[in-house]
Parts: C-alpha cells; structure tokens; sequence
C-alpha cells in the first residue's frame, strides 16, 4: 500500500466542502494507495508534471514520489 500525504491547507479546505464534494475527492485519493500512477500527468500549464483527477467540479493534483503520494492542489474545474 502507498501512503497518500495530504498538507494541511488541502485537509483544511476539503472540511469546508459540503459532504458529497468531500466523498468523491477522498474516494479517488483512496484508491491511489493502491494505484498510484492511475491519473495522467499533466504536459502543460501551472501544474505541468503532476497527476490529475476529476472529482465533482474540483480537479485534484498529486505527485508520486519515493513510493509516496503527495497531495498538492485542489482546482475548480470551472471558474463561474
């Protein structure tokens, strides 16, 4: 199993979520502890070389690194 890190920032902001919004981004986390490198990674913009999901109307952004998953931003997929 693959440890998934999370800062404090990202946990902080996933609290302020309503629950179905916290649901679908930790169900997707959870299954990167199996496999990590599931997601594609990014080829271009601000998070170029990152992986990414899509979870409701956020876009979750994680690296794989040492066997290890750090969680990094957490974007609206559309800006209103």
């Amino acid at each position: 199993m693959t440890e998934v890190v999370w800062p404090q920032n990202l946990i902080d902001l996933i609290l302020e979520m309503p629950d179905r919004e916290q649901a679908r981004i930790l169900e997707k986390a959870s299954q990167l502890e199996t496999f990590p490198e599931m997601y594609p990674v990014r080829t271009s913009g601000p998070f170029r070389g990152y992986r990414w999901f899509l979870a409701g109307p956020w876009l979750v952004y994680y690296r794989v690194v040492e066997g290890k998953v750090y969680m990094r931003a957490i974007w609206p997929a559309r800006i209103p």
